[in-house]
């Protein structure tokens, strides 16, 4: 009965995903009528309270779209903040006029307590495949973990092959028995995969590349530093400041490379990193022409905690950038000598940018 349900659901997936798509549209439009009739048609003006439940209506698709689609992380923030609006909006119209923060004040317990089940489920499989996990455990486990361990030692090539369906969940399987094995072909696989048209995907090939602390990975992974997807990057740059010194040498070739992004990356996995460079290599990027290298820069320098950096730190508190200042002094505070530090105080007191001068001042 389990195997007839299991292949059920493989075999019609398409007709899953359409149906998903028709549940949450038919929930969200219940919602929106629910909300014009009681905000303004119902006959029945004592029931008119009800409004502020409405809020709650809108969590059903919300809470749904999360569960089906944990991954859309983004997409998840836009609706939940497209539908408050919509809500506010329509209740203005129809007279009712409360703060849009009463809104979210007022869902907030529910809010807070999907944050923490979403926390759970981030970047987990979609729930049809928790469905087809519990019901597989339901077989002889033993038996079961036997043939997957021959299976993925014996069908390399079918492993391989998954990595190109156009499933995105097998593509993601197909990632994670690569990365369970300690075998030197499965590098250039991933490396491949580091084109996945998918963001999730590119970011779970980096992660697995890290994991094989291979020399050949290094220079692929410095090129996701420049990736479009700014989760890619931030992964690229903890797994190759978490590779040490294996990373490093490959880094300091590039940290004139034309991509901000990139030369960015590199700062932040140099302060990840367990082997800092020599520390006039991070002194030279203080020139960086790009302010969001500079302060990652700074951030660096400020974690060597070196007194012989004090001067291009005090130096870096002139800097056109704000960001970079408000950094520079964060680092002079925290490593400078007392008399560094009121100099710089008191000089950045008088600062011409007003973000710089409330820091000063508040902190």
């Amino acid at each position: 009965m389990n195997n007839l349900i299991i292949q059920y659901i493989h075999g019609n997936r398409h007709i899953i995903e359409i149906g998903k798509l028709i549940t949450i549209a038919l929930f969200a439009l219940l919602s929106f009528f629910t909300t014009i009739y009681f905000l303004y048609f119902s006959p029945y003006a004592g029931f008119r309270f009800v409004y502020v439940f409405i809020p709650h209506l809108y969590l059903i698709p919300i809470i749904l779209l999360a569960l089906w689609y944990p991954k859309s992380g983004v997409k998840l923030v836009m609706v939940i903040l497209a539908s408050l609006f919509v809500f506010w909006v329509l209740a203005n119209i129809f007279g009712y006029t409360f703060p849009p923060l009463f809104v979210i004040l007022y869902t907030g317990i529910d809010l807070a307590a999907f944050v923490v089940f979403l926390l759970y489920v981030k970047d987990q499989r979609l729930v049809e495949a928790v469905i087809l996990d519990l019901l597989e455990r339901s077989t002889d486990i033993e038996d079961k973990n036997r043939n997957n361990v021959g299976n993925i030692k014996g069908d390399f090539d079918v492993i391989i092959s998954a990595l190109n369906s156009h499933d995105e969940n097998i593509r993601e399987e197909a990632i994670s028995a690569l990365s369970s094995l300690n075998d030197e072909r499965t590098i250039f696989p991933l490396i491949r995969t580091l084109q996945d048209e998918s963001p999730y995907i590119r970011r779970c090939a980096v992660e697995a590349l890290g994991k094989t602390h291979s020399p050949k990975a290094i220079k692929p992974l410095i090129e996701k530093l420049g990736d479009d997807d700014r989760y890619v990057r931030e992964s690229a740059a903890e797994v190759l400041g978490h590779l040490g010194n294996i990373s490093i040498p490959e880094m300091i070739k590039h940290i004139s490379n034309p991509d901000w992004r990139i030369r960015m990356g590199i700062a932040i996995s140099f302060r990840l990193s367990p082997d800092l460079p020599d520390t006039d290599i991070i002194i030279r990027m203080l020139s960086d022409e790009s302010v969001y290298v500079r302060r990652e820069v700074v951030k660096t320098l400020g974690r060597i905690g070196d007194s012989r950096i004090m001067p291009y730190l005090i130096q870096a508190t002139n800097d056109p950038d704000s960001g970079v200042k408000i950094r520079a002094i964060r680092a002079v505070k925290k490593i400078g000598t007392s008399k560094e530090i009121q100099q710089v105080l008191m000089r950045c007191m008088n600062d011409p940018d007003n973000a710089v001068r409330i820091f000063v001042k508040e902190g």
